[in-house]
């Protein structure tokens, strides 16, 4: 009995000096992981960014992107916009295509200074100043230092939120305003939730004397809601020495609605705002009556008042995939003036299916039908397929 008890401490002496020693060497091991976990989301952190010098932090980014159309009525090019130039007059001949000027570049920095960090950004896409024409253009150029950003980037009364994604970048789906403008911003944070800006810009009106647009935006950010509010002030000065306030309003939402789906909604108003809207290039809204250039004063000197609202829905499929339904429609008050073949009303439907190879590898598929409205009531269509691949890195 006496050498079965000590056999048996001898025994229990040995697997508690292993299990000690397993305990030291998963210690070891789960150390060793975690340095090396922290090694590679080190090393992912990097990816894309360089020191330039001391204090200078650089990222390059970007993506290729190849659009493939197809219109079945009417050849719109590159883009769905043309169709607010589509009268009876225009040829039906439908039309193929394919360009890669969205195509994009682009770098983000920091500097560390005396004063602060400054931030800044240059990014540009070969659309061109004409519209497809292949020529490399600036899209984003803006430093920021604190609150204050000033230079070139998107116009700061036009809520993000409430945007109904498509699968083309320029003009989608009807309705809503999304341009980029030189301008000087000053952005106020009183919490995680609440942003609130004001701006002096450049004014987006051809035609324009008066270059600039006062601007001020409030947005709200929640888990599962975002809200984005925001104001357009601009005067027309006419070739005749007369001027014509403007004045335009904005909100915006989108909204996690359950898993996976998100509802998104927006509205857009006011007067002499239109040359600010999208698929306005060619509504015919450029009466020279009296000197006046501007597109948002009528025959009698008055301010063009127009209305849009943009709704859509997404609902993801899994890890790798989404669908999404998006509808737009923006019209036009009746203004002195007005011709009988002038757009009324543009309104435009798109169904997309987009999936992801990777998250740097994308395809998507998009149909679409947009249709015009004249003040006779006169109405033209068009139904478009567009297929994209995207690189992104």
């Amino acid at each position: 009995m006496k050498k079965h008890g000590i056999a048996a401490r001898r025994g229990l002496y040995a697997a508690a000096a292993l299990m000690a020693g397993t305990g030291l060497a998963s210690a070891e091991t789960l150390a060793a992981l975690e340095a090396r976990v922290a090694a590679l989301e080190k090393e992912k952190a990097a990816v894309g960014s360089v020191s330039a010098a001391p204090g200078v932090k650089l990222t390059f980014y970007g993506h290729a992107k190849m659009d493939v159309i197809g219109d079945n009525n009417y050849d719109l090019g590159n883009t769905t916009g043309a169709m607010a130039g589509i009268t009876a007059a225009s040829t039906e001949d439908g039309g193929t295509g394919g360009a890669a000027f969205e195509t994009r570049l682009g770098l983000k920095g920091t500097i560390d200074t005396d004063i602060g960090q400054v931030k800044f950004n240059l990014e540009g896409d070969f659309y061109g100043a004409t519209g497809g024409s292949g020529n490399f253009r600036l899209r984003h150029g803006y430093g920021e230092i604190g609150p204050l950003l000033a230079g070139q980037t998107w116009t700061n009364w036009m809520p993000s939120e409430g945007t109904p994604g498509a699968i083309q970048d320029f003009n989608g789906a009807a309705g809503g305003s999304n341009y980029r403008v030189a301008q000087v911003r000053y952005t106020y944070k009183p919490n995680d939730q609440w942003r609130l800006s004001v701006a002096v810009e450049e004014d987006y009106a051809p035609g324009t004397q008066s270059n600039l647009a006062l601007t001020a935006f409030a947005g709200y950010t929640s888990p599962k809601l975002k809200v984005g509010m925001g104001l357009i002030s601009r005067n027309l000065e006419t070739n005749a020495d007369e001027s014509v306030h403007g004045f335009g309003y904005a909100i915006g939402a989108d909204f996690e609605a359950w898993q996976g789906g998100k509802l998104q909604l927006q509205y857009v108003g006011g007067k002499a705002i239109t040359t600010a809207m999208n698929n306005t290039g060619f509504s015919g809204i450029d009466i020279a009556t009296g000197g006046r250039l501007a597109y948002d004063i009528d025959a009698n000197g008055d301010a063009v008042k127009a209305n849009a609202v943009k709704a859509g829905i997404t609902q993801k499929l899994g890890e790798k995939s989404d669908v999404s339904f998006a509808y737009g429609v923006q019209r036009f008050d009746d203004y002195a003036g007005a011709g009988a073949n002038f757009t009324k009303q543009i309104d435009s439907a798109h169904l997309t299916y987009r999936y992801f190879a990777t998250k740097q590898v994308m395809f998507a598929a998009e149909v679409s039908h947009v249709e015009r409205e004249q003040f006779d009531g006169a109405k033209f269509d068009n139904t478009r397929l567009q297929g994209v691949v995207k690189f992104t890195f």
